[in-house]
């Protein structure tokens, strides 16, 4: 019964973390814009992050410990920095993204997490412990157990079909990413042996692996543009675009020393 409860809890949460990012980012951009990690109206984090405060207050309290607002709010800020940086590594590990970035913002770490963003969540914790929660525990408590039990079973299985569905995504967009960049580096090798050998072919290559990455970008789903759209900034950009330069100076330089010993042997 319990379970049921704080799952029902997590759902309701997440959704509310939704409509403050959603709002407060539409507001900011001056445009519609659906944020968090699924596809659907939850930002898991947030739900994460309510619950756990929530847990800590009812245990504390059960031992005969009552945090003051000073204290709820510590944690709150310790213990959203320690998730944000968490969630915000293990994303990029996984799909080389970032759904948030605070590189632009004073006193940052890793454009992860910073200071002013975690007292905001401090904030937030206090609001969640002594205005939100209140009002959804009570709310919730009025609801029937075969009722919340079934609740919470389907919100779990909406999540878990939410989840999959984001994943899969991801990840087949990541490999479409490493296509696209194998394809790009093939193309530049030919552009360079152009360059070196005949520079007349150069406009026609260039333009067809145009048309080729807009073919391929056209060609991706709804959702698959929905999720990506979501995704802030892609952290391996700048070290995607070294590594391009390095390769295209490689490729620069070997093929202008296959010219010049193809140029030795004509010759002799």
């Amino acid at each position: 019964m319990w379970v049921s409860r704080y799952v029902f809890l997590f759902m309701i949460y997440s959704f509310m973390g939704w409509v403050y990012e959603t709002m407060f980012c539409t507001i900011k951009g001056g445009k519609w814009e659906n944020r968090g990690f699924l596809y659907g109206p939850g930002c898991p984090i947030y739900g994460i992050g309510a619950v756990t405060i929530s847990v800590i207050m009812q245990l504390t309290v059960g031992n005969g410990i009552a945090l003051r607002a000073w204290q709820v709010f510590l944690i709150s800020v310790l213990g959203s920095a320690v998730l944000e940086y968490t969630t915000s590594w293990v994303l990029e590990k996984m799909f080389h993204a970032a759904w948030w970035d605070y590189s632009d913002w004073p006193l940052n770490l890793h454009g992860r997490i910073c200071l002013f963003a975690s007292l905001g969540f401090g904030v937030g914790g206090l609001l969640t412990v002594y205005v939100i929660a209140p009002f959804t525990v009570n709310a919730v408590s009025y609801i029937q157990p075969i009722v919340l039990e079934f609740l919470a079973l389907l919100f779990l299985f909406v999540f878990a079909v939410d989840l999959t569905l984001t994943v899969t995504i991801l990840l087949h967009f990541d490999l479409l990413v490493a296509q696209i960049d194998d394809s790009f580096n093939q193309r530049m090798e030919t552009i360079v042996d152009a360059t070196v050998q005949q520079s007349s072919r150069i406009k026609k290559t260039i333009i067809r692996t145009g048309q080729t990455v807009n073919e391929r970008i056209d060609a991706l789903s709804r959702f698959t543009k929905g999720t990506v759209r979501r995704i802030y900034s892609f952290r391996d950009r700048d070290e995607q675009k070294n590594s391009v330069k390095n390769n295209i100076l490689s490729m620069i330089r070997n093929a202008a020393r296959r010219n010049r010993q193809e140029n030795d042997i004509d010759a002799l």
